[in-house]
């Protein structure tokens, strides 16, 4: 080959090596909005299945296998914080005597078990459940184990679930507390300063 030749199939390869790139990371962020919307589909199903059922519902997050399942107890289950008297004065009737300060309580009667209809469901190879901020905690969770829960009367807690391809692109689930609207936004969207507060929720999700 000559010196020419050898130059022309060097930039043909290289040409070759970025299709190849560009083509791999459309493939990434397709597979994320897949996973994505298959998530969000879920948390619509829990918030559907507790209004129509009676039945208490959560979301578990099992980040360890970047995993989801939907889970659900026909025992009551009551959430408490201490910090939001919004919350304090809706669940203060109901809520065991034994409640800690500044802790969230759930009450340990609950039997929940996997929801039949959806089952535990993996996210595709490469594509992360990278963490979840929940109303009321300091920082997200983005090891072991989370639940978001819903409840018969239509209140859901408000959550922000971050799912990434583990490199840098990410996509952002946001639940509205009082209708369960899920709203799906590109990027690590951070929490505004009214983050769980419905009217603020309700206004993002439109």
């Amino acid at each position: 080959m000559t010196l020419l030749e050898l130059i022309i199939v060097m930039a043909i390869f290289i040409m070759l090596l970025g299709l190849g790139a560009s083509g791999l990371n459309n493939l990434s962020s397709t597979q994320l909005r897949t996973q994505t919307n298959r998530m969000a589909a879920a948390l619509r199903h829990a918030y559907s299945r507790t209004v129509a059922t009676g039945l208490y519902m959560r979301m578990v997050l099992d980040f360890e296998a970047d995993a989801y399942s939907v889970e659900a107890s026909a025992i009551p289950v009551f959430i408490f914080r201490e910090e939001d008297a919004r919350w304090r004065a809706a669940m203060e009737a109901q809520r065991d005597k034994d409640v800690e300060e500044g802790v969230a309580i759930i009450d340990t009667r609950a039997d929940f078990k996997v929801d039949n209809v959806i089952p535990k469901i993996t996210m595709e190879k490469g594509i992360q459940i990278d963490s979840v901020l929940i109303a009321g905690d300091d920082d997200p969770v983005n090891g072991g184990q989370a639940s978001i829960h819903f409840f018969p009367n239509g209140f859901v807690e408000p959550a922000m679930i971050y799912i990434s391809d583990g490199d840098e692109e990410f996509r952002t689930l946001i639940i509205s507390p009082m209708t369960g609207k899920v709203t799906h936004l590109a990027g690590k969207v951070d929490p505004g300063r009214d983050f769980g507060e419905p009217d603020k929720v309700e206004e993002e999700g439109r």
